[in-house]
């Protein structure tokens, strides 16, 4: 019995709860929610924020510190997963590092001390980060990898709106800081995922193919590269824009109630999108739909520097949230579909969320005066960028790519 073996046994024997299966959808939507569940303040951070100034009495600056380091904790701890997810049972570590999440997020609510609030919460970054860089190691693994990361995706939007409706009723009850008591309720959750979660089977190249594999490797891993360059500068135009829709829609002459319903109502559709890749649709050509969606984004970019009219703010949304979902989970399917890829999930992941983190500051830089017209046109050009990125890798998959990736006869138990 090797050391992961034994780790295995000793820290999770005696817990594990009835596993579900593998290739079911319950299964899929387990490792989802756990791969969310890290970093899913992302997804209601303006919330957040207003717990760390509302409830806590930091300024509006000292509260973006937080969130920074935070931010910064996370990209260091999905660094840190990259170099020890080969060396320790994901299991083992998924359950730890969620254990200990769950601890800091309570403990956050008792903290009345600046520098210990930076400080827990950049500890807190760094749990979070190490979750979602293992996470995103299994989903890349699974045999579906179209399924996986589109109901990620689905996680991602669904638990930040739900969060986000019934947040100021659970304020009744826990008070400004009830933001960090759901965050730990969805740590205890994902906790008990990890428990139910079974072994899931993984891609395993035949030996008799081997040696044509490695004369393909270094072929194949220029194409990943590709594609994760083409999925920062997207993600980095999608949030600097997400960043300011709100303003853009002020600048525009709109009242504040008409924003949020308009937010509201065109973010729903992201559900849409992230449904793309769950129900197959990408059988009848998953490169072209990728195509379209970035397509649609660079149009969306375009629309909203013609926001001074209703109809086209509201249309630009549409385009962007039905977007940015499918496009996000089409490429990190595409990225870590091979199995010398392993490793890449862990760095997607890392691009992804460093991205995410760089759009909005990206955005600040290109203001001018509060004319959004030299963002707004930035946001469009890297959109076009990852564009044109895309077309030689997208091209070369569905060339090569006419038959099922994964083929059930070829697979291994990852453990």
């Amino acid at each position: 019995m090797n050391n992961k073996s034994i780790c295995e046994y000793i820290m999770l024997k005696h817990i594990r709860l009835g596993k579900v299966s593998a290739d079911s959808m319950l299964g899929y939507l387990f490792m989802a929610f756990v791969a969310m569940v890290g970093l899913a303040y992302l997804n209601f951070l303006p919330s957040v924020v207003d717990a760390l100034v509302g409830g806590m009495g930091l300024s509006e600056s000292q509260a973006g510190q937080v969130v920074a380091l935070n931010g910064y904790g996370a990209l260091l701890g999905l660094m840190g997963v990259t170099l020890l997810i080969d060396r320790l049972p994901w299991r083992s570590m998924l359950f730890v590092v969620l254990a200990l999440l769950c601890a800091v997020d309570i403990g956050t609510v008792w903290l009345n001390d600046n520098s210990l609030i930076h400080s827990l919460r950049f500890i807190g970054g760094v749990l979070g980060g190490m979750g979602v860089g293992i996470a995103f190691t299994i989903l890349a693994k699974l045999h579906n990898g179209d399924r996986a990361f589109g109901l990620l995706l689905l996680m991602q939007f669904g638990i930040g709106s739900l969060v986000i409706y019934v947040l100021p009723m659970l304020k009744a009850w826990g008070g400004e800081l009830a933001v960090f008591y759901v965050m730990a309720a969805l740590c205890a959750l994902g906790l008990m995922c990890t428990l139910l979660l079974p072994n899931f089977n993984a891609q395993r190249v035949p030996a008799s193919t081997h040696e044509s594999h490695q004369g393909k490797k270094s072929q194949s891993s220029s194409q990943a590269y590709r594609l994760l360059f083409a999925m920062s500068t997207y993600l980095i135009a999608a949030s600097a824009i997400w960043s300011y829709v709100g303003q853009i829609g002020l600048k525009a002459g709109f009242d504040e109630h008409t924003i949020h319903i308009s937010i509201a109502l065109t973010g729903l559709l992201g559900l849409a999108g992230a449904m793309l890749p769950i129900i197959g649709i990408h059988r009848v050509g998953r490169c072209y739909w990728l195509m379209i969606g970035v397509a649609l984004s660079i149009g969306s970019a375009v629309l909203l520097c013609f926001s001074h009219q209703l109809l086209a703010y509201v249309i630009a949304m549409s385009l962007l949230f039905f977007a940015w979902p499918a496009v996000h989970s089409y490429l990190l399917s595409l990225i870590t579909q091979h199995n010398n890829h392993v490793k890449l999930a862990s760095i997607a992941a890392l691009v992804s969320y460093g991205a995410l983190a760089t759009g909005p500051m990206l955005g600040s830089v290109l203001l001018s005066k509060a004319h959004f017209s030299i963002m707004l046109s930035g946001c469009a050009l890297l959109f076009a960028l990852s564009f044109l990125l895309l077309i030689k890798p997208v091209l070369r998959h569905k060339a090569t790519n006419s038959k099922p990736l994964n083929s059930p006869s070829h697979q291994q138990t990852v453990r």
